[in-house]
C-alpha cells in the first residue's frame, strides 16, 4: 500500500496534515485531512485528480501512473480558480503590485534626484573651486566649458598699481600676431595682497591664463598652474624668508636645500609655508608657523634634510 503525506501551512501560520493511503492491489484510495477523512475512493488503476477544501481554499491532489506502473502523487493548492479566498488573493496581489509600482517608482525618483543632485552639487563645487582659484571673465558654466574645449593658452603678468585712492592689480598677455589683452581688479587699499594660491603678490608674478580666440577678452589666469620663473621667485623669496627667520643658525646653501626639498616632496604650493613661517594662523590660516612646523617635522622631509643638507 502507498502511504503518502503533506503538511500544508495556510495564510495564518496554521499547520493542516494531509494523507493519502492508496491500496497496491485494490486501488482503494483514501485521502485524510487532520486524522479526518475527506476522500474515498475505489479501483483507482490509472490517472485521477481530486479536489477538496482545507478551511476556504482549493486544495488538489493528482495520481499519475508512470510508465513502470508505478504511480506517483501531487499535492498543490489551486490559486486561479474561481473561489472567494482566490478573488481576494487576487486583490491582494494587485494591490501589493501597485505598492511595488509605487515604491519602485518612488526609488527611481530618489535616485534621479541624487544622481541629478550630486551633478549640481558637482558643478557647484568645481564652479566654486575655480573661482577660488582663478580670475574669470564672465563667469559661467558656458563661458567655462568654451574655455575648457576652445580656449589657446597665454602667459599672463600681474603688476600691482596705485589707481587714485585705490590699489588695483593690472594683468596682461600677448596673443598671435602681438595683440595684448589686459584686465584688472581691485584689491585691499592696505597690507600685503595675497593670491588664491598662498603667496603674496610681486610685480611680474606670471600665470597660465587661457582664451578663446574669438573672444580675447573672455580668458581665465590659474594661480595654480605659475609659470616656470615666477616658481623660480617663490623658491627665492622662501629661502630669503628662512635665512631671515633663522639668523645665525643656518646658511643660505642649507637654505636652498631647504628650499629644494621642499619642492622636491611637497610640491611649489608648500613654499608658502617657509615664506609665511612667522604668521600666526589667527593672520594666515593657510599657511602659517604651525604649517611650517609641520613641514620641517614630516619624517620623509627631515630625512632629506639631514640627508642633503647637513653639511651646507
Amino acid at each position: 500500500m502507498a502511504q503518502v503525506g503533506w503538511v500544508y501551512l495556510d495564510d495564518c501560520g496554521g499547520q493542516h496534515r494531509v494523507g493519502l493511503y492508496h491500496g497496491d492491489q485494490s486501488g482503494h484510495v483514501v485521502i485524510h485531512c487532520n486524522l479526518r477523512v475527506v476522500q474515498i475512493d475505489f479501483s483507482v488503476k490509472k490517472d485521477r485528480a481530486y479536489s477538496f477544501f482545507i478551511e476556504d481554499e482549493l486544495c488538489e491532489i493528482d495520481l499519475r501512473q508512470e510508465p513502470n506502473g508505478r504511480f506517483s502523487y501531487d499535492f498543490r493548492v489551486n490559486k486561479t480558480v474561481d473561489t472567494p479566498r482566490n478573488r481576494i488573493r487576487r486583490a491582494d496581489e494587485r494591490q501589493i503590485q501597485r505598492q511595488l509600482y509605487y515604491f519602485g517608482a518612488g526609488v527611481l525618483l530618489f535616485l534621479a534626484v541624487v544622481f541629478f543632485g550630486l551633478r549640481w552639487y558637482g558643478k557647484r563645487q568645481r564652479e566654486k573651486e575655480i573661482a577660488a582659484t582663478s580670475m574669470v571673465t564672465d563667469f559661467s558654466q558656458a563661458t567655462l566649458q568654451r574655455l575648457s574645449t576652445e580656449g589657446k593658452d597665454a602667459v599672463a603678468e600681474l603688476f600691482l598699481v596705485r589707481e587714485g585712492l585705490q590699489r588695483k592689480v593690472f594683468y596682461g598677455f600677448t596673443i598671435g600676431d602681438s595683440i595684448m589683452v589686459s584686465g584688472k581688479f581691485a584689491v585691499a587699499d592696505t597690507g600685503v595682497v595675497l593670491l588664491p594660491n598662498g603667496f603674496p603678490l610681486e610685480d611680474r608674478d606670471a600665470f597660465r591664463a587661457v582664451y578663446l580666440p574669438s573672444q580675447p577678452n573672455t580668458h581665465r589666469i590659474d594661480y595654480f598652474q605659475p609659470a616656470r620663473a615666477t616658481v623660480e621667485a617663490y623658491a627665492r623669496r622662501a629661502a630669503a624668508a628662512e635665512l631671515a627667520a633663522h639668523p645665525g643658525s643656518t646658511s643660505p646653501a642649507r637654505c636652498a636645500c631647504l628650499v629644494e626639498s621642499t619642492l622636491a616632496l611637497k610640491g611649489w604650493v608648500a613654499l608658502a609655508d617657509i615664506l609665511l613661517q612667522q604668521q600666526t594662523e589667527r593672520q594666515n590660516p593657510r599657511h602659517n608657523q604651525n604649517a611650517y612646523l609641520r613641514l620641517v617635522r614630516d619624517p620623509d622631509f627631515a630625512k632629506r634634510v639631514l640627508e642633503r643638507c647637513w653639511d651646507k
